[in-house]
């Protein structure tokens, strides 16, 4: 192996380790923006900080990029936040869809009760409005 080939292949291994650290750095601001929601720079670093346990300095230096190689247990820890932020938006757009069953649910029955035969397809829409959001009756509300 010349001296070149060996120089060539050292550079692309530093520069996919570029890459990849490059990769996390991005993974973790846009991880902390989520975090944080909707606000200022500051209230969403402040809201991430709280949803990953981790010190306010540390988050904002996540979110501008600050640290280089950002060691494991930080990443470790934004990951669960952002895990953990999911399944609760999870959990709350299943009780929303819920609610809108529930409410269709109740409205379809009313329509059948004033008239039946005047109402019947409105309220069978709304039945197959219920059915089709593919959501069972089974909800344990506040998961």
């Amino acid at each position: 192996m010349t001296e070149k080939q060996r120089r060539d292949r050292e550079i692309s291994r530093r520069e996919a380790e570029m890459y990849r650290v490059e990769a996390i750095q991005d993974e973790m601001a846009s991880a902390v923006k989520l975090l944080g929601g909707e606000g200022s720079a500051k209230e969403q670093i402040n809201k991430a900080a709280r949803a990953a346990r981790l010190p306010i300095t540390v988050v904002e230096r996540l979110r501008w990029r600050k640290i280089k190689r950002v060691p494991a247990d930080l990443a470790d820890a934004v990951r669960e936040a952002v895990e953990r932020h999911n399944e609760e938006s999870l959990n709350r757009a299943k009780h929303e869809l819920f609610i809108a069953q529930s409410r269709n649910a109740l409205l379809a029955a009313q329509l059948r009760e004033i008239d039946p035969d005047l109402y019947g397809q409105e309220a069978d829409r709304l039945g197959q409005l219920h059915a089709g959001a593919g959501c069972t009756s089974d909800h344990q509300g506040g998961d």
